[in-house]
């Protein structure tokens, strides 16, 4: 079965649990690109000199459906579902 043809036939619930995971996973992924920006300003001390590091809609994204992802493959090993 094509993506297109499996995301038509989801119910409207799927739809809404996919976007809450999505969510939560992107919610991840800015956390951990915080904790980065973080961990280089303590490494450089606060220097003016320092990259100033932005995140970017790329990262976000890329991150969070990397995170989707695990949490999907969590949900499948704790609830037993999709086997």
């Amino acid at each position: 079965m094509k993506l297109g043809h499996w995301l038509n036939s989801l119910t409207f619930l799927d739809h809404l649990l996919l976007l809450l995971l999505f969510l939560i996973g992107v919610y991840f992924s800015k956390l951990t690109l915080d904790a980065l920006r973080e961990f280089y300003r303590r490494k450089t001390n606060n220097s003016p000199y320092m990259v100033k590091y932005r995140i970017t809609p790329l990262a976000l994204l890329s991150l969070g459906i990397f995170y989707t992802f695990i949490l999907v493959k969590i949900l499948i090993k704790l609830f037993g579902i999709l086997d």
